[in-house]
C-alpha cells in the first residue's frame, strides 16, 4: 500500500510507500512531534465526520492533516540536523519538506 498526500491549497501530490511514511512519522515523533490529530469530511454531509478516529495518520482514507503539518515539518528538520539517515532516506525527507511547505506556509494535506 502506498500513499499519495495531496496539499490542500493546490492539490500538488507527494507519494511514498507505507514504510517510508511510517519512517517520516516515527522520525518526527522521535524528535518531539506530538500529533494534533487528523480529520475526515463526510462525503454525504460535507461536515467533519464525528466517528473518525483522529489518531489515524496511517490509513489512506482521505483524512486531513492541517493544524500540525508545520510541527511535523519542524520535527523532521530536527531529525535531519541531529541524525545521520541513509542517503535515500535523506532525499525522501528533503522531498517531503520541500513539498509540505508552500512558500513558507503550511496549508496542510490529505492522505490517500
Amino acid at each position: 500500500m502506498g500513499y499519495s498526500l495531496s496539499r490542500m491549497d493546490d492539490g500538488l501530490e507527494w507519494t511514498c510507500s507505507q514504510s517510508l511514511w511510517s519512517f517520516v512519522l516515527e522520525s518526527a515523533k522521535e524528535k518531539g512531534w506530538q500529533p494534533m490529530g487528523t480529520f475526515k469530511i463526510d462525503e454525504d454531509s460535507g461536515d467533519e465526520d464525528p466517528a473518525w478516529d483522529g489518531r489515524d495518520y496511517h490509513s489512506n482514507d482521505g483524512q486531513g492533516v492541517q493544524g500540525d503539518s508545520e510541527n511535523l515539518a519542524k520535527a523532521i528538520e530536527k531529525y535531519l540536523e541531529e541524525e545521520s539517515p541513509e542517503e535515500i532516506e535523506r532525499k525522501i525527507i528533503l522531498s517531503f519538506l520541500e513539498w509540505v511547505s508552500l512558500e513558507g506556509d503550511f496549508p496542510g494535506f490529505e492522505i490517500y
